[in-house]
């Protein structure tokens, strides 16, 4: 396991201590996500921090045009929630 995943472990003990709910809903996807790479088809079983750092480039990527929508379709607080995230990762 690489630096970055044992970072993210640490700060979800940290968010669930201060009871920040986005920040470990956040947290949260983010270890899901590398949890799937790592046990995906044809991996080595092995999550490398450059691999880590794809992932979390492709969430923010994807929060980003998920708040977009939402601006468009006037639905602010869901718009609101995605950006929250986009700060914590």
């Amino acid at each position: 396991m690489g630096k970055i995943f044992e970072q993210i472990n640490n700060d979800i003990k940290a968010a669930m201590l201060a009871r920040e709910k986005v920040t470990l809903q956040a947290l949260r996807g983010i270890k899901k996500e590398f949890l799937e790479a790592k046990t995906a088809k044809g991996s080595d079983g092995v999550l490398h921090d450059e691999q880590a750092l794809k992932i979390m480039q492709k969430m923010v990527k994807q929060r980003k045009e998920s708040a977009q929508i939402f601006t468009e379709q006037n639905r602010p607080e869901l718009a609101e929630t995605e950006l929250a995230e986009v700060a914590v990762i």
